[in-house]
């Protein structure tokens, strides 16, 4: 093999490895990226339980401002998305929650007490 072939040859090796690191490194950089977003949907509200409606799945709460939302602090009814959550909640616990608009309905999706 001669200079001009093998150099040649260690070019365009050299080129196709950086491009498979680069493609691999950006699939990092996406999976990453989708795991930011969802932190950050995954905004968390503080709040004192109104009332809970075990039967129905709804709870009532005083809360913040939900930021995600883009709501100012009040006291409203929420449906949610899992009934099992409210076990061992009661009126008057402060909480912290998620809540989102589904369909067009506010759900909490996550309460925690604090």
């Amino acid at each position: 093999m001669n200079y001009k072939t093998l150099a040649i040859t260690l070019l365009l090796s050299l080129a196709t490895y950086s491009q498979a690191q680069a493609a691999n490194h950006q699939g990092h950089d996406m999976s990453q990226m989708g795991e930011m977003k969802g932190m950050q949907e995954m905004t968390m509200t503080r709040g004192v339980i109104s009332r809970i409606d075990e039967a129905n799945g709804k709870i009532g709460i005083k809360h913040e401002t939900i930021s995600n939302l883009n709501m100012p602090p009040m006291t409203m009814v929420f449906s949610v998305a899992d009934p099992a959550q409210l076990k061992g909640l009661k009126a008057g616990d402060p909480v912290s929650f998620h809540a989102e608009n589904q369909g067009g309905q506010l759900t909490v999706t996550h309460i925690q007490p604090q």
